[in-house]
């Protein structure tokens, strides 16, 4: 079996990651000690037959993190055998998390209408892509960043894994901000450990609405403009557009 965490950037799939691996790594170890502990693989150097041989064995599991890109194709990532974690969030801060990550100022090639608007139309054909496959969890970041423990139970479901109040306590308190900044810390040390996927500017904000102190009014348009549809059919508000009735 493979597990593909597949959200937006800045959307919150390193916490599902987390959550997830901790869920089935318990689980592998505990209760079926036969069953393998999830490795790490990456789908852009794992040849395509081998994500399809590891979807169809149950007694291997594997975890795979990837946000969508142009080069995907649907044929790559199976059906059968593949369980799909994808999470979402407002567009305008996705685009405003990605710029405080990297740091892009104004006039860089990221910032602008151009740029922005080729992020979000990046993530929009990534939604699509992921909403296509068949068993696939869904998690809005705006819900499960308040909800912690509300995601491991979720997951724990998704996965088939069984999860006592101990358990959701202990994986809250493993995923919680405050361990995420201590694992922020020990990459700048001691390098990134690719079981947690943290890097060294993991954390920006994070905070809802957190893209009216970084974003131009020019690039909050060019945004709302591009998902306007998307963003109402998922109930985030425009304020650069008229309000539908």
């Amino acid at each position: 079996m493979i597990v593909v965490v597949c959200g937006q950037h800045r959307s919150g799939s390193t916490l599902t990651w987390q959550v997830a691996h901790e869920l089935l790594t318990s689980a592998a170890s505990v209760s079926a000690p036969s069953i393998s502990a999830p490795s790490i693989s990456a789908p852009l150097s794992t040849p395509r037959e081998d994500l399809q041989m590891h979807a169809l064995d149950p007694l291997d599991i594997r975890m795979v993190k990837v946000h969508f890109s142009s080069v995907m194709k649907k044929k790559d990532f199976p059906q059968r055998g593949a369980r799909y974690i994808y999470t979402y969030r407002d567009p305008r801060d996705v685009a405003a998390s990605l710029i405080r990550k990297g740091r892009y100022q104004p006039g860089h090639e990221k910032r602008g209408v151009e740029g922005v608007t080729a992020m979000i139309r990046r993530e929009l054909r990534g939604d699509a892509f992921w909403r296509t496959r068949e068993t696939l969890w869904i998690g809005r970041y705006e819900e499960l960043a308040q909800d912690v423990p509300g995601l491991v139970r979720s997951l724990a479901e998704f996965l088939s894994v069984p999860v006592d109040e101990d358990s959701v306590k202990r994986i809250s308190d493993f995923v919680s901000v405050d361990r995420q900044r201590e694992r922020v810390a020990d990459v700048r040390d001691f390098g990134v450990d690719p079981s947690l996927r943290i890097t060294s500017n993991h954390i920006t904000d994070g905070q809802e609405g957190a893209w009216r102190a970084t974003l131009t009014s020019e690039e909050v348009a060019a945004i709302e403009v591009t998902a306007a549809d998307w963003m109402r059919a998922h109930g985030y508000v425009c304020e650069t557009l008229p309000r539908q009735l």
